[in-house]
């Protein structure tokens, strides 16, 4: 085999796995956001709190529905800023999440049915 056609299979064979590796990544940035979710938001938001008069939403199917608790739209960009700035009791995680956690997050949050 000649090297001009040694390298077209390796370049088709390295534009295949990033293909692959793409269409991985969705799920591999939900698992990150599922150990953040269990991390930060699991206890108020999957349980019952004792020492809140008003418990927090439950998130699953937060997407599914046309506006967010609050009556905000359920939009990926709401989300991130009721995270992002905290809303009534929720405390605000702008200091404490990075942007591709933030991604992470709210690809784990598409997740709960």
């Amino acid at each position: 085999m000649n090297r001009i056609a040694q390298y077209a299979i390796f370049f088709a064979s390295l534009s295949a796995f990033a293909s692959l590796n793409t269409a991985c990544s969705p799920s591999a940035s939900a698992e990150r956001g599922q150990e953040l979710f269990d991390l930060h938001c699991a206890l108020c938001h999957e349980g019952p709190t004792p020492d809140l008069k008003k418990q927090p939403p439950r998130l699953e199917n937060l997407f599914a529905a046309k506006q967010l608790p609050s009556g905000v739209p359920a939009t990926d960009a709401q989300v991130r800023k009721t995270i992002v700035e905290g809303l009534r009791t929720m405390p605000a995680f702008d200091k404490r999440l990075n942007e591709q956690e933030l991604n992470d997050l709210v690809a784990y949050l598409h997740t709960l049915k």
